[in-house]
């Protein structure tokens, strides 16, 4: 009997301890792994807010190399989430996506050094389409691989002749990127407003100026994967059930400006009085 009840209170401890394995990869300032601000990127924080509203999930963080990550998600072997994912065709084949948006911000720009910019005539933060400025000042331009900036700037990126597209791998490509746009390498670098930032800040570079993508609406979005299986989308379900709580907190706004310059800031600001319904 006394057998049968510990045997009964441990199958009911396992069924209640539930819990969410988060991908995280060293990606700042969205995680903060191997930095004087570890525990601080946006990502993190966003993680540790949901969970304050999923009090029947405790949370795990699972480390993976940025090139590995969405593979990791894919293998149904496991059930990972990770945060932040653009919804693409090709990715809702194999990966459980939250209907309402978990992180929200600033479109991608490309940042380029003041001295070229103002040598082709433009100004910081004027807005261009990318192909067509690109191509008609014969600038090379540098991006990520394997990481998606949405399906328009995907389309465009592959839309551009190879030789004036850099391909960087790695689990620092941004930073490699920075590096080589200081040294004249490539003439420009896409990313988000907030890692121009950050690496800015960190390399010391002043001399960086951004220019606004005209060809994308102004805020991006970006949503909870799960790997699409059962306990992917059980756990897809009550994330969904919070979010929008979620998305309407002074935490979450605070959390979404974080990493922000503070002219970028207000922009920012003033596009999520207005945000995406969904």
């Amino acid at each position: 009997m006394r057998k049968a009840l510990l045997l009964l209170i441990m199958l009911t401890c396992a069924a209640e301890s539930k819990s969410i394995d988060w991908i995280i990869t060293d990606f700042p300032p969205y995680y903060m792994i191997s930095d004087a601000n570890e525990g601080t990127g946006r990502d993190e924080l966003i993680i540790d807010l949901l969970h304050q509203y999923l009090p029947a999930y405790s949370d795990n963080k699972v480390y993976f190399p940025a090139s590995r990550a969405i593979r990791a998600l894919s293998d149904k072997r496991h059930t990972f989430c990770m945060l932040s994912l653009h919804k693409t065709p090709q990715r809702q084949k194999f990966i459980q996506f939250s209907n309402h948006y978990t992180t929200v911000g600033l479109s991608p720009t490309i940042v380029m050094a003041k001295k070229t910019l103002e040598a082709l005539g433009y100004k910081d933060l004027e807005q261009i389409k990318l192909k067509k400025f690109i191509e008609q000042h014969k600038l090379v331009l540098g991006v990520m691989m394997q990481r998606s900036y949405g399906k328009q700037l995907d389309a465009i990126i592959n839309s551009m002749p190879k030789g004036q597209v850099v391909v960087r791998p790695g689990q620092d490509a941004l930073e490699s990127l920075t590096h080589m746009l200081s040294k004249g390498r490539v003439d420009a670098v896409i990313g988000y407003p907030s890692e121009h930032f950050y690496l800015h800040q960190l390399t010391g570079q002043k001399e960086m100026v951004q220019l606004l993508i005209e060809d994308v609406q102004p805020i991006a979005y970006g949503y909870v994967g799960c790997t699409n299986n059962e306990s992917g989308k059980q756990i897809i379900n009550e994330i969904d059930r919070i979010l929008n709580d979620v998305a309407k907190s002074q935490a979450f706004k605070e959390i979404m400006l974080k990493w922000l310059p503070s002219y970028l800031n207000i922009k920012l600001s003033t596009l999520m009085k207005n945000p995406k319904a969904e």
